[in-house]
C-alpha cells in the first residue's frame, strides 16, 4: 500500500496516446497536438460593422441634425458582394454589416446617423472619422498567425476561431478507448422482477457519465463472480481497450477475483491499494502500453479512487496536463477528522464567502446521495489527523465552473 503522493507520481507520469489528424467539426473537448496556424485573413476584405453608408470622412466634418450634409447614392453592397464602386467627394455608397468597404471609402456612417433618404440622397446628421465602423482585413486573424498553441483543450470558442481560420482539420491527441466492468454477482442490468440481494450498476453510470463530460466514450460490461466468465470478458476488453476500468472486487473476499484474474493476464501492477479513505482499495496497473485501474465496490471509495487516480491518468492520455481535480485553497467551515497516517478525502460543498471560498463536509447519511451533493473534496493530508473550523484547506473542485 502506497502513500496518495506516490499514487499520484504514477498518474502523473502517464503519458498522452499519439496524435491524430481530425475534422475540425469535432474537435470539440480535444487536446491540440500542433499549434494551429490560420489559413486565411479574417476578414478577407475591409469591411463595414454597421449598416449604413460607406463615404469620405471629410465630407461630413461639419455634419450635424440641424445641418446634415447631402450625398450623392451611387450603389448598394451587402455582404459576400463584389462591387467596383468607387466613392468620390460628396457621394455614398448604401452598405450593409459585412459588406465589403468600396474603394475611396474612408469611414462608414450608420444607418440611426441619417436624417433622411431622398431621391437618391441621403442627409448626413453626424461626422463619421476616418475608419470608424470599419473593420480591415486581418484585423480578426492574420494568416500565418498560430492562433492556439499545442495542448490548447478546444472548447467551443476555440472551435469557432479555428473554423474562422479557414482550417478544416487539426491534429490532436488520440482519445483513449475506454470500457468499464462492474463485477459483482449481485449486480443486474434491469429490473428483472426479483429485486431480493440484487442493485443496479449505479458505479459504472457514474463513471461513464464523468467520461462523457470530457468527450470521451466508454463501452460497459458486466460480470458474476466467475473466475472464467470474468477472464475471458477481461480479455476481450484488454485486446479492445486503451483503458479498463474495473468496479468490485479489489479487496480480501472469497469472491474478490479481478486482481489475480488480471495478473494472470499479463498485468503488471504499478500499485495495489493506496493510503486514502475512502478508496483504499484502487489498484493501476499497466501492460503494453495500456492501463488499468481496479476501483472498490463501495460507492464513495469508487467515487474517490476514480476522480483522484484513474480519471486524472485517462485525461492525461488524452493529453490534458491540467490537474484534476483542479486544486482551492478554503475556509473550512466544520471541523473534519481522520487518520494522520492517511489522505482523508472528504465529500464536500462549496461556495463563496465575499472574496474567499468556504467549504463543509456533506452530512447526508445516504452514501449515494452524499456523492451527489457534493461538487467538491476536502484533501486532509497525511500527517493531520483534523483540521479545524476556520481553518484553511485543499480543495478539489469537482465543478469549479459552478462557483
Amino acid at each position: 500500500m502506497i502513500s496518495f503522493k506516490k499514487a499520484l507520481c504514477f498518474v502523473e507520469a502517464v503519458p498522452p496516446l499519439p496524435e491524430e489528424r481530425i475534422p475540425a467539426s469535432g474537435a470539440l473537448s480535444r487536446v491540440l497536438s500542433r499549434q494551429v496556424i490560420s489559413k486565411i485573413d479574417a476578414p478577407s476584405v475591409t469591411s463595414s460593422l454597421k449598416d449604413g453608408y460607406a463615404l469620405i470622412s471629410k465630407d461630413v466634418r461639419q455634419a450635424s441634425p440641424e445641418d446634415p450634409v447631402w450625398l450623392h447614392i451611387i450603389g448598394t453592397i451587402t455582404a459576400g458582394d463584389h462591387s467596383d464602386l468607387k466613392v468620390q467627394h460628396g457621394q455614398a455608397v448604401r452598405i450593409m454589416t459585412g459588406a465589403p468597404l468600396p474603394a475611396g471609402a474612408t469611414a462608414v456612417l450608420p444607418q440611426e446617423l441619417t436624417v433622411m433618404e431622398k431621391n437618391g440622397r441621403v442627409a448626413a446628421g453626424a461626422c463619421s472619422e476616418t475608419g470608424r465602423n470599419i473593420l480591415t482585413r486581418g484585423a480578426d486573424i492574420k494568416k500565418g498567425e498560430a492562433i492556439l498553441e499545442e495542448g490548447t483543450v478546444v472548447n467551443p470558442a476555440a472551435a469557432g476561431l479555428i473554423t474562422a481560420s479557414g482550417n478544416a482539420q487539426i491534429w490532436s491527441y488520440r482519445i483513449p478507448e475506454v470500457s468499464v466492468l462492474a463485477t459483482g454477482s449481485e449486480l443486474m442490468e434491469e429490473d428483472t422482477g426479483s429485486m431480493q440481494g440484487k442493485i443496479f450498476p449505479s458505479n459504472r453510470a457514474t463513471i461513464a457519465g464523468w467520461l462523457q463530460t470530457f468527450g470521451i466514450p466508454c463501452k460497459t460490461a458486466l460480470c458474476g463472480d466467475d473466475a472464467q466468465e470474468l477472464k475471458g470478458l477481461l480479455a476481450s476488453l484488454m485486446e479492445s481497450s486503451d483503458v479498463v476500468i474495473t468496479s468490485g472486487g479489489v479487496l480480501d473476499g472469497e469472491k474478490d477475483l479481478v486482481i489475480s484474474v488480471m495478473e494472470s493476464l499479463g498485468v503488471k501492477f504499478l500499485f495495489k491499494r493506496c493510503r486514502i479513505g475512502p478508496g483504499k482499495g484502487v489498484c493501476m496497473g499497466t501492460k503494453d502500453g495500456k492501463f488499468y485501474f481496479n476501483l472498490p465496490g463501495g460507492p464513495p471509495s469508487n467515487y474517490v479512487a476514480f476522480l483522484f487516480i484513474a480519471l486524472p491518468a485517462i485525461l492525461r492520455l488524452s493529453g490534458r496536463t491540467q490537474i484534476f481535480p483542479p486544486r482551492a485553497r478554503a475556509t473550512i467551515m466544520s471541523e473534519v477528522k481522520g487518520r494522520a497516517d492517511w489522505t482523508q478525502l472528504i465529500l464536500s460543498r462549496t461556495w463563496w464567502r465575499g472574496l474567499s471560498l468556504a467549504a463543509s463536509p456533506v452530512l447526508e447519511t445516504s452514501r449515494l446521495k452524499r456523492i451527489c451533493l457534493a461538487d467538491s473534496i476536502i484533501l486532509l493530508p497525511e500527517g493531520l489527523s483534523r483540521i479545524g473550523r476556520g481553518e484553511t484547506a485543499e480543495v478539489g473542485l469537482l465543478f469549479p465552473s459552478g462557483l
